[in-house]
């Protein structure tokens, strides 16, 4: 049995919520700093054995996330290409109000997660799928005992649904805060949600 954490990075500047917020390489805000360093006591609370391998995601945001638990936990990171958030293209920095004036009928695409989708000049659902794959996937091979990813809103919805073996679109049906994570059980091919921990403010 393998214990998987999933972690959302910590906040951002309150200015760019409900923004859409991909691959622009944006800092931690101050709050965000003091909510990375209090997810490591919140981590050592739930009492889950230590982790023994830490895999992150490029972008500033989770970079700086990952920093108190790799000073405090010791542990071993590797920056993995395939964690970044959805590149929005020319959605970027909008919010949805923005969105749907501009692109209204690509919006009604995105809403029916229609199988040709493309966000403009920027990742297909298809791509975005075919990551989430590739990461579960080397989720069931990773030998450690304790595997914790820190990662983005949109991946980490997916990548439970996709090891609950749930259908991609029941990522709306559920939220993972800033700054928050969930609990994994993985054995074998199977996995079960043993928390979801939405205290990040």
């Amino acid at each position: 049995m393998k214990q998987l954490t999933l972690i959302r990075h910590a906040a951002i500047a309150a200015e760019l919520d409900g923004h859409y917020i991909g691959r622009s390489d944006v800092p931690l805000s101050d709050h965000g700093v003091l909510q990375a360093k209090r997810l490591v006591h919140q981590l050592n609370r739930h009492g889950a054995p230590a982790i023994d391998a830490l895999w992150c995601s490029p972008s500033q945001r989770a970079r700086q996330t990952a920093d108190p638990l790799i000073r405090q936990r010791g542990c071993p990171v590797t920056i993995d290409a395939r964690l970044q958030e959805v590149d929005f293209g020319e959605w970027e920095g909008l919010n949805f109000d923005q969105i749907r004036h501009k692109d209204p009928q690509r919006v009604n695409q995105w809403a029916a997660l229609a199988d040709d989708f493309c966000f403009p000049a920027g990742e297909s659902l298809e791509q975005f799928r075919q990551r989430v794959d590739e990461i579960v996937d080397a989720i069931h091979s990773e030998p450690s005992s304790h595997l914790a990813i820190i990662s983005h809103g949109g991946v980490l919805r997916s990548l439970i649904c996709r090891l609950l073996c749930w259908p991609l679109q029941d990522y709306l049906k559920f939220t993972l805060e800033r700054g928050s994570y969930a609990t994994l059980h993985i054995d074998g091919p199977h996995a079960v949600l043993t928390g979801l921990n939405n205290h990040g403010s």
